[in-house]
């Protein structure tokens, strides 16, 4: 989906549509399909980016998805408020971390070490 098509979406559109994607992703993931996931991740930070480019920052309607059965769904939104709620992302990233679900709490883990180390700072 193109930029200009993601403006014409309502949060609740954009919201759904990330977890869909993230779902996609997470199965492509799983298949070793690793082209499938790519674009996968460019469309997932596409949707990121119209988020926060809406007045206030809209990033923060994915913390709606914590907490959710999918780890994949839950790591990706949880990085994407990283900026926009860091301590209620961090505390999401170590709940993923906690349940060992891999390779996503791999992926948590890796993120939380290079915010700790001052590799990583979300923007």
């Amino acid at each position: 989906m193109t930029p200009s098509k993601l403006k014409l979406l309502t949060l609740e559109e954009l919201n759904r549509l990330f977890e869909q994607l993230c779902i996609k992703q997470y199965i492509a993931l799983d298949r070793n399909e690793i082209a499938s996931y790519n674009r996968r991740y460019d469309q997932i930070r596409a949707i990121e980016d119209e988020l926060r480019s809406r007045p206030g920052d809209q990033r923060r309607i994915l913390m709606r998805l914590f907490g959710h059965p999918n780890m994949q769904v839950r790591l990706t939104a949880a990085r994407a408020n990283l900026a926009v709620d860091y301590m209620a992302a961090r505390r999401e990233l170590e709940a993923i971390v906690e349940e060992q679900w891999f390779p996503q709490a791999g992926d948590a883990g890796m993120t939380l070490d290079n915010l700790d180390s001052g590799f990583y700072r979300p923007s």
